[in-house]
């Protein structure tokens, strides 16, 4: 090995250039690490030389983005650049000339794409419920890749003829990947645990790449309690906790699980005593009496090892009294 170097020095010294595939069998000289991978619009790049072959630190080390030179110096160090818009080519070019003078060259061609990845978890809430239903413990979540591949003349890619590659973990989802498989249907993990899915998008000729990842994690479930009005139905813009008056003999209530991988099992306690399982309770005053109840909510869902508990202190009536339950 030591002769094979000495040769190659010999040989560098008097001009002639080797064929470095002959010198090294399967060792590329240069090289450079460029990242982000799969950068997005405008996004700033960093472009770092690499060579186990070369002595960096000891070369004279140039980097040229579209032409224009960048940085010159010499080590690894690294260079920021950025992108241009979607159609848009950088052109990034890492030159060295080491210590004998032989200059090498490796050219890279970096074109910007824009991958989304919308994220549709299938858990419980109310029927009118506006927002964001949230990650559930072993519930089925959707995502969506929303991708925006465009060609050098700005036209875009039609989603259903892209290359969609779908991994968790490290693990490639085969089945689910494929031409126009834009989207995944998969189960959330347990609580405490979490899933990094990775969507890869390609053009069918390979030309144009663009990544999305996102990382799943399941939430504790929640319950919450609701007034119902008998002619309007429950009020699900407030959710009643802490203290609650009875402006009347008896008031009706509306129990919500959130957030539940299925519907969850409920019971309704009033103090120590059973008040049903039904997702309304009625509570009724009697007697002239006053005094504070507590209302408990408790939701379970023994497939999902998933439960949840709401707390409502009632105050009822003028004077001490005793409390009434009626289900609806």
């Amino acid at each position: 090995m030591i002769r094979v170097a000495l040769l190659t020095l010999f040989f560098l010294g008097f001009g002639v250039v080797p064929a470095l595939a002959q010198e090294f069998p399967g060792a590329d000289p240069l090289s450079a690490v460029i990242s982000p991978q799969y950068p997005r619009p405008f996004q700033l790049i960093s472009i770092s030389p690499r060579s186990s072959l070369i002595n960096l630190s000891a070369s004279t080390v140039e980097v040229l983005v579209d032409g224009v030179v960048v940085y010159t110096g010499s080590g690894t160090r690294a260079v920021t650049a950025q992108v241009g818009d979607l159609g848009s080519r950088t052109n990034v070019v890492v030159r060295v000339t080491d210590p004998s003078g032989f200059t090498y060259s490796k050219q890279y061609s970096v074109r910007p794409a824009e991958v989304s990845l919308i994220l549709e978890p299938r858990s419980t809430t109310h029927p009118f419920y506006t927002g964001g239903s949230l990650v559930a413990s072993e519930a089925p979540v959707r995502l969506l890749a929303v991708a925006d591949l465009r060609t050098d003349a700005g036209t875009k890619i039609p989603a259903n003829s892209l290359v969609y590659t779908w991994r968790v973990g490290n693990r490639i989802l085969t089945d689910a990947s494929g031409t126009g498989r834009s989207s995944l249907v998969a189960n959330a993990p347990v609580r405490y645990r979490n899933a990094d899915i990775t969507v890869t998008v390609t053009s069918a000729d390979n030309s144009l790449v663009g990544e999305a990842k996102t990382t799943i994690s399941a939430v504790d479930p929640i319950t919450r309690i609701y007034r119902s009005d008998p002619l309007l139905g429950p009020n699900y813009d407030v959710a009643l906790t802490g203290k609650y008056t009875m402006i009347d003999t008896e008031a009706t209530f509306r129990a919500v699980g959130y957030f539940f991988a299925g519907n969850p099992s409920l019971e309704w306690r009033v103090n120590s005593s059973a008040g049903g399982n039904d997702k309304d309770i009625t509570v009724r005053s009697t007697g002239g009496g006053a005094g504070t109840a507590q209302l408990i909510l408790s939701a379970r869902d023994e497939k999902h090892y998933q439960s949840a508990e709401s707390r409502l202190s009632v105050l009822f009536g003028s004077s001490r009294g005793s409390f009434g339950i009626f289900g609806l």
